[in-house]
């Protein structure tokens, strides 16, 4: 029996291009990418978060083009791992003095009870409110619900997106203000 045959069996899935298997890839490598190459390569977590999304784009095109085909020689998570390290190369950082193993998970994530998020939760609505109500939707709009600052503009008949910017720094200000007071 083939060694990496589970690992075939999802590169043909990847190969269909089917979005979901993708975004179950992309959610299985993401973190342990991340940890991998903040740890190895000291990048700071956005730069490794980009350098994530550039290697699945080369490995989405490697795939989807057939270029990267049965039998292999190794698990996809390591050919992933494998086109970090050459982008990082091309760029001059010098991979060769990294470990070759590539951990399954290079370090456990630390988890927090249901109790403790739901705490915090409920901190952070607690602040939301003593900022007032148009910074509070302002704030939610932006970091909680995920507009882009165009949007919130647009939503909250602010002129542009950067006066919405300025107002968003403004508000978080005056919640770093509230928080301060509080401790």
């Amino acid at each position: 029996m083939d060694k990496y045959n589970e690992e075939e069996q999802t590169l043909e899935k990847l190969a269909t291009g089917n979005d979901q298997v993708w975004k179950e890839f992309y959610d299985n490598h993401r973190s342990a990418f991340r940890l991998f190459f903040i740890k190895q390569a000291e990048l700071d977590p956005e730069d490794a978060i980009t350098l994530f999304h550039e290697a699945m784009v080369i490995m989405h095109r490697k795939i989807t083009n057939r270029e990267l085909t049965a039998p292999l020689s190794s698990k996809l998570r390591t050919f992933l791992f494998g086109i970090g390290k050459m982008l990082l190369k091309k760029r001059g950082q010098n991979p060769d003095n990294w470990t070759d193993e590539i951990p399954d998970v290079p370090v456990e994530p630390e988890s927090e009870s249901i109790e403790e998020q739901q705490a915090k939760a409920d901190f952070v609505r607690r602040l939301l409110h003593l900022v007032g109500e148009p910074c509070r939707e302002l704030l939610e709009m932006h970091y909680i619900r995920g507009y882009v600052w165009e949007a919130v503009a647009r939503e909250m008949n602010i002129s542009n997106a950067g006066a919405a910017r300025r107002r968003g720094f403004s508000c978080l200000e005056k919640l770093r203000e509230i928080l301060n007071s509080k401790m």
